[in-house]
């Protein structure tokens, strides 16, 4: 059970942290960032890598904190780039995606995150969230990062770059897994 509404954010990406404080404002709690996240396994699941790097991540800096890890799942690619999106968005980029697609009608996919939290190194909770959607037929927009300027959120006509920051973070696969650990955050704190 948390002891203080201080919680660490583990994560290099400036963006994630961003959306995180305003997804998490209205907890009871006080965000904080640590600049890396401790090391990622390879695994094919998202809550996987960021149980093993909040682990590694309480190692290193003995606080709590929490790590989390967002998959792309493309249906007709049989789930690539899935818990490797980070890598696959930095080296050949969304568009390299959606040349892949160039010949499907199936453009399914989803975004999957893992948020994992410690407070001892032992005792880890993972939150989890999803977003269904469609991949557009090209780029558009200029907010968000990753694949958010391919990704059009079911039910939605715009991709997610084309969103602003507060309407992305009242729908994101990283809004529903935030949301459910403010929710438990505040509801075990000691006070």
């Amino acid at each position: 059970m948390p002891r203080s509404n201080e919680v660490w954010f583990a994560t290099s990406n400036r963006n994630k942290f961003d959306e995180a404080k305003i997804i998490l404002k209205q907890f009871n709690l006080t965000l904080k960032r640590l600049t890396s996240k401790g090391s990622e396994v390879q695994a094919d699941n998202v809550a996987e890598v960021a149980k093993h790097a909040v682990k590694d991540a309480y190692a290193r800096w003995k606080r709590p904190l929490f790590v989390e890890d967002t998959g792309l799942f493309v249906e007709s690619l049989k789930g690539f780039p899935g818990p490797y999106a980070s890598f696959v968005a930095r080296t050949i980029g969304p568009s390299s995606i959606l040349t892949l697609l160039a010949d499907s009608a199936n453009r399914e996919a989803e975004f999957v995150t893992a948020v994992a939290f410690t407070e001892d190194g032992l005792h880890v909770g993972v939150f989890t969230g999803t977003l269904k959607g469609v991949l557009s037929k090209e780029p558009r927009g200029t907010g968000g990062f990753g694949f958010d300027s391919i990704f059009v959120p079911k039910g939605q006509v715009r991709t997610l770059a084309e969103m602003t920051p507060v309407e992305k973070s009242g729908l994101s696969h990283r809004s529903i897994a935030l949301k459910l650990f403010g929710k438990w955050f505040e509801r075990h704190l000691i006070r």
